[in-house]
């Protein structure tokens, strides 16, 4: 026993466990798992419209740093190796201008010197008077920033010997170097040995740790022979401020591009969730049948309302066709139930002649119960249907109507019934055939003249069945609207009745007074419970409604005409538009 039950838990346990191990998935996706009780808790619950911003303002920055990174990290180095080309081409012009002044020794004079000087220290490279310099150049070219309109040039120029010792620079006093050794300096040494000659040294004026950049070339004879080096230098703080400048500018666009991208995914964020309101709003009012919403950037969105309606449908469709197998299924057993009992006692042997008629009535009147049942409740499956249309014209009310009482001329002399009369304003059109144009137009609407017929015979079957002696049609339009009143002299319905006769299914008990036969006195017999039901859905179809309410013939104007008390039923319908 103890083993068992140890077994049990042991079991038990690596169930669990397993459960755990398997159900990680289920986890991360807690829809449909019936253990989880309460809902996990949410740090951020951020709006679609937040996450989308924020995602875009997040890629938006992470990859301005990078190419902001990337480019400067480009361009710097791109900068000194255009200062080193720069210094080259100057230091080839420079070694070939200067051979004829070192071999003849005018470079060690001082008036030569001086000209030198004058050149490379004394003479602005670019002065304020450069603006009408700049006036003789192309419309399109750019305006010099302010930092170009220096004093003096940033060039620095040493000429040296063939063995190293400087013979002039440019540099003024005390920092002039004339009578140094430069033959171990990079620049001089490389150069001296055929090399090329270069070196980076750090500039001492400098506020921001920059460098001096210095290039060397060769200053040869006429047969070749090696007399000395000339070295240009320039301080690559030099070229700073046009890094700056470009810096500036990139990071002012960078941040207007920037924020015109925010406002972009801003505005597209809205949209989507804009957009996924109206889905959520029109599946929340599904059972309302709200219009499907359309987007017009939204091919997807489309594609999610069509799919929702569509299995919006499909599944109404199934709840339908199984609501009416059951419905229909309940409704046909009493009828059945009797037309098998009656054929049970016909085969009695022993029954009279008024009983065997009796029981044939009953089968009679029960099969066409059930017709009347099957036929009311296809026409209602019809007009239920999601995808049911009306197929409107103009319909003038009139001729219906005539047309209407002219059938029923049978049913109303069987059931010992006035002809109805038919009234428009309080004045009977019973026989007449024509009508103004004015009241034909207050008369007249877009309708469905099957359906519409078929909303006007059952009401009228009701008044016919349920009438004294008299039925009634009024005609008359308030507001646009047409209201078609047909009235009978029955019993007045029950507050209770009132309130639920177009519901499915509700019928109310009707014993006969017409003593037709012996047999049929004092039969109960009751509807299907079908055919208001039915009126009301053809007329809201329509556009329009319908009401059932008692009339008492003393107080209420709408029986004025008969001077009788009855049940009144009113359709009222939109006028048709020009």
């Amino acid at each position: 026993m103890n083993s068992k039950a140890k077994e049990n838990v042991n079991s038990h346990a690596n169930k669990s466990a397993h459960t755990d191990h398997s159900n990680w998935y289920a986890k991360l996706h807690p829809i449909g798992t019936a253990q989880q009780t309460s809902e996990p808790k949410r740090l951020l619950n951020l709006s679609i419209f937040f996450r989308i911003w924020l995602a875009v303002a997040l890629v938006i920055i992470i990859c301005g740093v990078l190419v902001f990174t990337q480019l400067f990290g480009y361009v710097k180095p791109t900068a000194q190796q255009v200062i080193e080309d720069t210094l080259l081409d100057t230091s080839q012009i420079l070694a070939a201008s200067l051979q004829v002044p070192l071999q003849s020794g005018e470079l060690f004079e001082d008036n030569f010197q001086q000209q030198l000087d004058s050149a490379f220290i004394g003479t602005p490279t670019i002065t304020k008077s450069s603006d009408n310099i700049a006036s003789s150049r192309s419309i399109d070219s750019i305006k010099e920033p302010i930092h170009l309109k220096k004093t003096r040039s940033s060039f620095r120029i040493y000429v040296t010997d063939s063995n190293g010792k400087v013979i002039y620079d440019s540099l003024p006093t005390p920092n002039n170097a004339e009578g140094e050794d430069y033959s171990r300096w990079n620049d001089v040494y490389l150069t001296l040995r055929g090399q090329y000659g270069a070196r980076s040294t750090a500039d001492a004026n400098s506020k921001r740790n920059g460098s001096i950049m210095y290039v060397a070339q060769p200053i040869k004879d006429e047969i070749g022979n090696l007399i000395g080096v000339v070295s240009v230098g320039k301080p690559v703080d030099s070229v700073l401020p046009y890094l700056d400048n470009t810096r500036n500018r990139m990071l002012l666009t960078a941040l207007l591009i920037s924020i015109v991208a925010l406002i972009l995914a801003g505005l597209v964020a809205w949209w989507l969730k804009q957009s996924i309101t109206l889905v959520t709003q029109y599946t929340s009012a599904l059972a309302e049948d709200t219009k499907k919403p359309y987007f017009y950037l939204g091919h997807e969105l489309n594609s999610l309302t069509d799919t929702i309606e569509t299995m919006k449908h499909r599944l109404e469709n199934r709840a339908y066709v199984t609501d009416y197998v059951h419905t229909l299924t309940h409704e046909l057993k009493s009828p059945l139930t009797a037309i098998r009992a009656s054929s049970e006692l016909l085969e009695d042997d022993g029954l009279d002649y008024e009983d065997r008629q009796m029981l044939i009535q009953a089968i009679g009147e029960q099969s066409i119960k059930m017709q009347q049942l099957i036929d009311r409740l296809l026409l209602l499956a019809k007009i239920e249907q999601p995808s049911f249309k009306l197929n409107r014209q103009l319909t003038p009310l009139l001729p219906l109507l005539q047309s209407l009482a002219k059938d029923n001329a049978a049913k109303l002399q069987q059931q010992q019934l006035s002809p109805i009369e038919i009234y428009i304003d309080d004045k009977c059109f019973t026989k007449t055939t024509t009508l103004s144009a004015n009241m034909l137009a207050n008369t007249s609407v877009f309708a469905d003249q099957f359906w519409l017929v078929q909303v006007l015979q059952n009401v009228l079957d009701n008044a016919i069945y349920f009438a004294d002696s008299t039925v009634n049609i009024h005609v008359h339009n308030i507001a646009q609207t047409v209201t078609i009143d047909i009235f009978n002299d029955g019993k007045l319905l029950p507050d209770y009745a009132v309130d639920k006769a177009f519901d499915r299914y509700f019928s109310l008990s009707h014993q006969t007074q017409k003593e037709h036969t012996s047999m049929s006195s004092g039969a109960l017999k009751k509807g299907t419970g079908l055919g208001l039901t039915l009126v009301k859905q053809v007329i809201e179809h329509h556009g329009g409604h319908v009401t059932i309410r008692n009339v008492n013939a003393n107080d209420d104007r709408k029986a004025a005409i008969t001077k009788r008390s009855g049940v009144m039923v009113s359709i009222t319908l939109p006028l048709a538009k020009d």
